[in-house]
């Protein structure tokens, strides 16, 4: 589909929206707009045209939530690094537990370690999946007083899922998330997979020290509801 195809289905209710339309299709691009189009067809029972106020709305609301779990999960990765730094930075080249397998030098943890890099610096520098990776590697009872019980494979392969998403600014409500389990359940939903980072956060992230803020009172400011 072109823009000038896409622009059909919009309405614009004055040149003003109709500049910005044609603005936000030329960044973000006709497939993505297309894409966010046809969900509210199908999900809200919109009709075509869509009205631009709506189509912009909806991507204000996805930034709006991208920029609260953005905060979060880099809380969550700033945690983690504290807690692995916090326990084994004076014994780290005594543990044989630390990963080597990338194939980028920078994520080799292992080797760093012993180059002599110092551990806090060198897991720093290793990106989110690396460090998802290293977690796994860690003993049970690391996992057990990082993430309260919570911290299995399958809840750590999905909140670094959501980071890709997030990362990469996708559409949320569209994205094809992975199962995590959250209170004994499996789904792979969005509510469920920021239920699922919650649960991976400190207390105090999860619901401040009032119990009304943290990651779920950010999310109601915007009106989501975990």
């Amino acid at each position: 589909m072109t823009k000038e195809e896409l622009l059909k289905q919009i309405h614009c209710k004055t040149d003003e929206e109709r500049q910005k339309a044609e603005f936000y299709l030329e960044m973000k691009g006709v497939a993505f707009h297309k894409a966010i189009l046809d969900y509210l067809c199908q999900e809200e029972n919109k009709t075509i045209p869509i009205e631009w106020s709506d189509l912009s709305n909806e991507l204000r609301s996805d930034k709006a939530l991208r920029d609260i779990l953005y905060k979060y999960l880099a809380t969550l990765e700033e945690y983690i690094r504290a807690y692995i730094s916090n326990k084994y930075e004076d014994t780290a080249t005594q543990q044989d537990f630390w990963i080597d397998t990338s194939r980028y030098d920078y994520n080799k943890i292992k080797n760093q370690l012993m180059s002599g890099k110092p551990l806090f610096k060198t897991l720093e520098d290793v990106d989110f999946g690396t460090l998802i990776k290293q977690v796994k590697s860690l003993p049970e009872i690391d996992k057990h007083e990082l993430f309260y019980g919570v911290g299995t494979d399958e809840n750590l392969d999905a909140v670094k899922e959501l980071r890709n998403a997030v990362s990469h600014h996708k559409f949320l409500k569209l994205y094809k998330f992975k199962d995590c389990n959250v209170d004994g359940i499996d789904s792979d939903s969005l509510i469920a997979n920021i239920q699922n980072l919650r649960q991976l956060l400190p207390s105090l992230y999860r619901f401040g020290e009032n119990g009304m803020g943290g990651l779920t009172g950010d999310l109601c400011n915007i009106e989501v509801v975990i």
